[in-house]
Parts: C-alpha cells; structure tokens; sequence
C-alpha cells in the first residue's frame, strides 16, 4: 500500500529522490546510473548490498531536480530491466551515512 493509499493525498510535486525496489541483483552500480542519468544530474546514488557486497534488490537515486526525478518515475515505473520489473517509488531523501 503506498503512502498515496494510506493518506488519500497526492505525494509532494517536489520530490528528488526515487526508490527502486525488485532491482535485479545484476544491475552493477554503474549500470545504475547510466540508465537514470539521461534524466538529469543525479547527485547521488545508492544501491543496497549485504556484507558479502552483493546487492538486496534496492537502491535510492537523488537527482539535482525534481522536473528530473519526475520524468524518472514516469518512464522507469514498471519497466523490465534485466530480468526483473522494476517498481520506482517517490521517497524523501537519505542522509548520507544512513544504514539501508
């Protein structure tokens, strides 16, 4: 159930950060950001790993602008990448250092 659901309210219009979940453990890092970069400038990207650095499935992507994170969420929702559909979500941003 989203936030959306929960609230019966529309998300925030200015949000920058995204949540990927159901992310293919083999979407490398780099592969990451090279498919959210024709986007806009992503000022930072998060993608979750065990102790073993292999990944959980989950990522967080902050861009510069919200125009940016907007056409992200748009065009990435839903979509097959690799062998997963990805689910993109509207999150507040990370702190940097917090633990995912």
């Amino acid at each position: 159930m989203s936030n959306q659901d929960r609230h019966g309210s529309s998300p925030p219009s200015k949000f920058t950060s995204l949540y990927l979940e159901n992310l293919d453990p083999q979407v490398s890092d780099e592969a990451l950001i090279q498919m959210f970069s024709g986007f806009g400038k992503i000022i930072r990207s998060i993608r979750a790993k065990d102790f073993r650095g292999e990944s959980r499935g989950f990522a967080f992507i902050e861009f510069e602008s919200s125009d940016s994170a907007e056409q992200a969420f748009e065009h990435m929702n839903g979509r097959l990448i690799g062998q997963k559909i990805l689910c993109v979500e509207r999150t507040p941003k990370v702190s940097e250092g917090e633990y995912i």
